[in-house]
């Protein structure tokens, strides 16, 4: 099977080695030239709980290739269209489409091409690119491949197989991917807002009491608009555990650092739109979201200042919710 993935991160690296070492062929394609360049010369290279190195082919996004029968997105939730776009000549009619990225990004990704054609990734899995070039592995629990509108697949039930033979069977198929991208925002949200705000990682704050219980309130809200769609995901007692990162700054902090948009909107902000369309209150959710979406305007820094900011807006939203 040709795959191209799309996007050379943290995850689009990972994903790729995966795959080519289970025997697929694989095309990376990337817009930073220095990243193509690294690739070219070094290959792409793991280390931590993953180690390894292999060549792949990679390209700049819109170079000509032949029809590919899987699409695999790994960039930044929010801009599906933009990078489908240049690769949209090398398709054909049966190629398939997977999210492999944050929170409620394979909704984006059905919209553009299709929901019959799309599928989902949900990764329980701790990993990002150093300034070496290198995918540093903190943890890798599992990923989880389902069609977005459920049943069974020839072609993701053969990549289960392909990754699970380099990830000692941590690979799984769902026949429920909502359910299963419910179980994920359920910790990852939480976690990676309490990080932007707080500009740490996980374990440098795990265990501060006011942090852990603004997690678990967030948490709570989650399952609790999971619940009102008919979706029972399972309750975490360690939301922190069950994040995957620790040592590793989440996603969303690292791009508060460099200054770039987050992917709030597939977090925080879908559980703030769920929970309105559900009539359900989601004053955590909705103070984090607004706080992080001032983060990346450059009106706020992560740090206590913003941490005490943050429990005054819960505190604000759940008096205006009483109303």
């Amino acid at each position: 099977m040709r795959i191209a993935v799309i996007g050379a991160g943290a995850m689009g690296s990972l994903v790729s080695y995966l795959l080519d070492a289970g025997g697929m062929e694989v095309m990376l394609y990337e817009r930073r030239d220095e990243r193509i360049a690294d690739i070219r010369e070094n290959g792409v290279r793991l280390q931590g709980r993953m180690e390894g190195s292999r060549e792949i082919e990679i390209k700049a996004v819109g170079e000509p290739d032949a029809p590919f029968d899987m699409m695999v997105v790994t960039t930044p939730a929010g801009d599906a269209a933009d990078v489908i776009r240049p690769v949209s000549p090398f398709v054909h009619r049966d190629t398939s489409y997977l999210s492999l990225q944050e929170g409620s990004a394979v909704e984006e990704l059905a919209q553009v091409v299709g929901a019959e054609r799309t599928g989902g990734i949900i990764a329980w899995v701790s990993a990002v690119l150093t300034p070496s070039g290198t995918v540093e592995v903190e943890d890798f629990r599992s990923m989880v491949l389902g069609a977005y509108i459920g049943g069974n697949d020839d072609k993701l039930s053969l990549l289960v197989e392909v990754l699970n033979q380099e990830t000692q069977g941590k690979a799984g198929f769902t026949g429920d991917l909502k359910k299963e991208m419910w179980h994920r925002l359920e910790s990852a949200t939480a976690v990676s807002a309490l990080c932007g705000v707080t500009g740490a990682p996980p374990e440098a704050i795990h265990e501060r009491e006011e942090v852990g219980d603004i997690c678990r309130e967030a948490a709570q809200e989650c399952l609790e608009v999971a619940a009102s769609q008919g979706l029972k995901a399972p309750s975490q007692s360690t939301v922190w555990e069950e994040a995957v990162w620790s040592k590793l700054k989440p996603p969303m902090l690292l791009a508060l650092e460099a200054g770039r948009g987050t992917e709030v909107e597939f977090l925080s902000g879908y559980i703030v739109g769920q929970s309105r369309s559900s009539g359900r209150p989601s004053s955590v959710h909705s103070a984090m979201y607004s706080l992080i979406k001032e983060m990346e305007s450059g009106e706020r820094r992560p740090g206590e200042n913003s941490l005490k900011e943050l429990r005054r807006r819960i505190e604000e939203e759940k008096g205006m919710s009483l109303l």
